[in-house]
């Protein structure tokens, strides 16, 4: 990968969830580390049907190649056994940003945003996945 890396992440597995947590402004670099990262986890949760909770209140938006590579790492996952997704959007500019993206990944799994965390998490519950 040539370039530096602009925008951060943390994941980690909550229960049956993958939590991403974005934060800067994001270009191509950042989304193939999230991808080669995250596929390391969901690879050693098995195949078995998984949930994601993307964290969005820090993110201040990505170039549109990155977008282009983070659809990529969507596609990945459902086949990987993503099921059910949520992406937790702090504002109207936000959901904006990921507009097209978001009605692309509600054709492929169960999708759905909210503005706060918990309310997602518990959309997550209710759609049978462990979430602590």
């Amino acid at each position: 990968m040539s370039g530096s890396q602009h925008g951060q992440y943390r994941i980690h597995w909550q229960g049956e969830l993958l939590v991403v947590q974005y934060s800067g402004a994001w270009n191509e670099v950042a989304v193939r580390k999230l991808h080669r990262d995250a596929r390391v986890l969901w690879q050693q949760h098995g195949g078995a049907r998984w949930g994601m909770l993307s964290d969005l209140r820090e993110w201040e938006g990505a170039t549109p190649d990155a977008l282009a590579l983070w659809w990529q790492f969507f596609e990945d996952a459902v086949r990987d056994g993503l099921a059910v997704v949520t992406d937790i959007l702090p504002s109207h500019f936000h959901e904006t940003m990921v507009k097209e993206l978001a009605e692309r990944a509600g054709r492929l799994a169960t999708y759905c945003h909210h503005r706060e965390l918990q309310p997602g998490l518990d959309w997550l519950a209710a759609h049978g996945l462990r979430t602590a």
